[in-house]
């Protein structure tokens, strides 16, 4: 049982990552519609319209470097949070004996805790891969506060000096509960659209009904739009605080807490505030998640053969 749980937790983050490395462009243009008219009422100047206009700018202006901006954080925030997910969430399955039938209480109770543990543990990740996706070398193309990071280190260093070790753990009551929205509705989903799935089937000719990429594709699809619709005020309200500004005394300059910073986008931005972005997240997450549930998948089936 300890092995099959340790496999888990590595072809979940391995699989993420691997996922990740071919999304990343739509996250950068999410993060960037995210800070976009920060604080500001609606009608001002906008230097992204969409997903697919954003891509094609960025790419104008930044290259392909540009469109892969925080890579590195972003593979260590997926590789790890991932793994945490995946591992909690199916090894807490065979642990208290759900792992061959559907409980969908016991799921969304196990993928909470799935969650909330995943964005205690990569919050720092997250914080970087936000910072390093809004800074942008074209002034045209600014959206939010602007870092100078000059790599991971210096980042990591940068950040350090200025506000310590809480730094990186900056907006992580919201981006908790992004995660636990998150894990909670794409886990639950997830499994409970495949079990529909599997069960309309008719039994091959050794009396078994096997799930397949394309059941895979789907029920990810379909666990994708439940999760971005869960978490995305509390993924935008993350992001904000993450990539604000701070004082010379380490103190955040536009919002001193995740209720503060509701409250400021509701006044200025409106309820619509609380949803930039979302496209760009569902375009960027609908790929990852099928490619990160059929690579988890095909995965363990691998690690099955191997540990035969």
């Amino acid at each position: 049982r300890g092995q099959k749980m340790a496999e888990t937790f590595v072809c979940g983050g391995v699989a993420a990552a691997c996922s990740i490395c071919i999304v990343n462009p739509i996250d950068v243009v999410k993060s960037r519609l995210q800070m976009q008219g920060e604080l500001a009422a609606a009608g001002g100047r906008k230097a992204f319209t969409g997903v697919a206009s954003g891509l094609q700018q960025i790419y104008m202006m930044e290259g392909v470097r540009g469109l892969y901006r925080g890579l590195v954080p972003a593979i260590l925030f997926q590789t790890v949070g991932n793994g945490i997910r995946f591992g909690v969430y199916y090894a807490g399955k065979q642990v208290v004996g759900v792992d061959k039938k559907m409980d969908s209480r016991t799921n969304f109770l196990l993928a909470m805790t799935a969650g909330g543990l995943a964005g205690v543990i990569c919050c720092p990740f997250f914080t970087l891969k936000t910072q390093f996706q809004v800074q942008s070398s074209a002034s045209e193309l600014a959206t939010g506060h602007q870092h100078a990071h000059r790599g991971v280190l210096d980042a990591v260093a940068t950040i350090f000096r200025e506000q310590g070790v809480r730094g990186f753990f900056a907006g992580l009551p919201a981006f908790v509960a992004r995660c636990v929205m998150l894990v909670a509705a794409q886990m639950t989903t997830y499994d409970w659209v495949k079990d529909r799935i599997v069960k309309s089937k008719a039994p091959g000719d050794d009396g078994k009904v096997r799930d397949t990429p394309v059941d895979h594709m789907i029920s990810s699809a379909i666990a994708a739009g439940a999760a971005c619709v869960a978490m995305q005020p509390f993924d935008l309200i993350g992001s904000r605080m993450m990539n604000q500004p701070v004082s010379k005394t380490g103190q955040p300059v536009l919002y001193s807490s995740p209720v503060d910073c509701f409250n400021k986008i509701l006044r200025s931005e409106g309820p619509g505030g609380l949803y930039k972005g979302v496209l760009a997240n569902y375009t960027r997450m609908c790929p990852q998640y099928i490619l990160t549930f059929m690579f988890f998948e095909q995965f363990m089936k691998v690690a099955k053969e191997v540990r035969k």
